[in-house]
């Protein structure tokens, strides 16, 4: 068991260490972003233009590609050479599918760019002349978008984690070069390219090592195809469940340019949902990522699947719960040193960080999210994750027009109601997981998830107090200070943290201590 656990552990660690190395990319990115667009009407423009293609994908075929491939992929019984054979094919034809799907999406996207930005955003004439310009540029990218996500289904279905985690920094990198060399002569239209190529170098990076796995992609179209059909049935149900985050995020940006200064409500709101984004996507991915094809084999054996389910809730609760905690108590230093330069002034940073205290808590919500969601994938039942995502798209939707439209809040309004939705969401899943899953909720999970919850609230008292006897100005002090009080109090909260698991006696933290034996003997 101990021998299962760390070779688990250690081929988390190494998707978290790939997924981390890319966000940290993606986070030199979005910084360099902020520093030399800050709140400017071409952030703005490209903020918008750049969200509706990706988030188009993610609400039209994103969690479909994945949430449906994976499970199907993975009911055939590659023992059989014949099933074996019939995977291949299936593969080839879904990959082929959503190639059509994608480029007859962009085609449209293109054509209809101006209503579009209309639609989705409401800025002025000269911004949205530019944001329609940028759209024509960036919508191609769900092509490349969606036979990456197929690929990266076929190599995590194969056992491959961490060329998938890491195709992310390609294209991280490229933009970063772009910012650092190219984007003074070309500006904003040139970034956009530099994202369109960006994404065409992830899915060349991904072949190789699908040519090592021995694939072979077949140019085949049979839309009778037993799997391919059985795909289509439970797609749009999986789709919908997809659709908080890409929609909740559009809202965000919807009701941003709604606000009484919309550029710097805009850009607080991207690089605070960015930020987000980043420190939660380490954690969660890496877990989710590793479970969901384990979670697929072991569908019909329900100790194995309710162990596992079980073992990435409480993994990520152990991670991101601490994660959360520091995040909140430290968001003015995070963002006064990641973003606090050039065009990005500290009014913006204080108004980021604002943002940020409530999304902050949303890391918890998000991880159950992502993990319930497969889970339910995993056993086709689809339902739940869509009334979810519904329900908290609903509340989101009125929140923000409540908050913003008629009582005329200032932004900080809008990622309060985002944790409002993302809460929800969370407590509907839990709802459906405890009445569906069986030898979920037992008492020795619960009090496991109970002893790491009271490990956090040590771990945020202890560091606040030091927070407090330190003090500290974010926006006035230089990077150093900031680096420094940041560290100094991180370090404190994760000892003490670390500390508490060990005397409360968590899961994680005795597996880790035989492990750590073991190593030694």
């Amino acid at each position: 068991m101990i021998d299962e656990g760390k070779k688990a552990a250690k081929t988390v660690s190494l998707i978290l260490a790939a997924t981390a190395f890319s966000k940290i990319l993606g986070l030199a990115r979005q910084t360099m972003m902020a520093a030399l667009y800050g709140d400017s009407m071409q952030n703005t423009a490209f903020s918008v233009a750049l969200n509706i293609p990706l988030d188009f994908f993610d609400i039209l075929f994103g969690a479909a590609v994945l949430g449906v491939f994976i499970p199907v992929y993975n009911s055939f019984d590659f023992e059989d050479e014949h099933a074996k054979k019939e995977a291949e094919k299936f593969s080839g034809v879904f990959i082929n599918a959503v190639l059509l799907a994608s480029g007859l999406l962009a085609l449209l996207g293109i054509v209809f760019s101006r209503q579009i930005v209309g639609f989705v955003a409401k800025v002025d004439d000269e911004t949205l002349e530019l944001c329609s310009a940028l759209l024509r540029i960036l919508f191609p990218m769900i092509i490349f978008t969606g036979a990456v996500y197929c690929l990266t289904g076929i190599l995590q279905s194969k056992g491959e984690f961490v060329a998938p985690a890491l195709v992310s920094a390609v294209s991280n990198l490229g933009v970063v070069v772009y910012f650092l060399f190219l984007d003074r002569y070309f500006g904003v239209y040139g970034l956009a390219m530099a994202y369109l190529v960006s994404w065409i170098i992830q899915l060349i990076t991904l072949v190789v090592p699908l040519g090592r796995k021995k694939y072979k992609y077949r140019l085949i179209l049979d839309f009778k195809n037993p799997a391919l059909a059985k795909c289509l049935r439970l797609a749009l149900p999986i789709m919908a469940g997809a659709w908080l985050v890409p929609l909740c995020k559009q809202i965000g940006l919807h009701f941003s340019t709604l606000c009484e200064n919309p550029n710097a409500a805009v850009a607080s709101f991207t690089n605070s949902w960015q930020l987000f984004l980043i420190i939660t996507g380490i954690l969660t991915y890496s877990i989710s990522n590793y479970i969901f094809p384990k979670l697929a084999q072991n569908a019909g054996d329900e100790t194995k699947f309710a162990g596992i389910v079980k073992t990435g809730l409480s993994a990520a609760c152990f991670l991101i719960m601490p994660v959360a905690c520091l995040s909140c108590a430290l968001r003015k230093e995070a963002v006064a040193v990641i973003y606090m330069r050039l065009q990005f002034t500290p009014e913006l940073a204080a108004s980021t960080a604002e943002m940020f205290s409530m999304l902050a808590p949303c890391m918890v919500m998000f991880s159950m999210i992502e993990i319930c969601n497969r889970v339910f994938y995993s056993k086709k039942l689809v339902k739940f994750p869509m009334m979810a995502a519904l329900s908290g798209i609903a509340a989101n939707f009125a929140l923000c027009r409540l908050f913003i439209s008629f009582l005329g809040l200032p932004p900080f309004y809008i990622a309060l109601s985002l944790l409002a939705c993302q809460s929800l969401a969370a407590l509907i899943l839990a709802a459906a997981l405890k009445t569906n899953i069986k030898g979920i909720f037992d008492r020795k999970f619960l009090a496991n998830i109970a002893k790491i919850f009271l490990s956090s609230a040590v771990l945020l008292a202890i560091v606040e107090i030091l927070y407090h006897i330190i003090g500290n100005d974010a926006f006035e002090s230089g990077i150093l200070r900031n680096i420094s009080v940041a560290g100094v109090v991180a370090l404190a909260g994760a000892v003490c943290y670390i500390g508490a698991n060990m005397v409360l006696k968590t899961e994680e933290a005795k597996i880790f201590a035989k492990i750590l034996k073991r190593d030694r003997s």
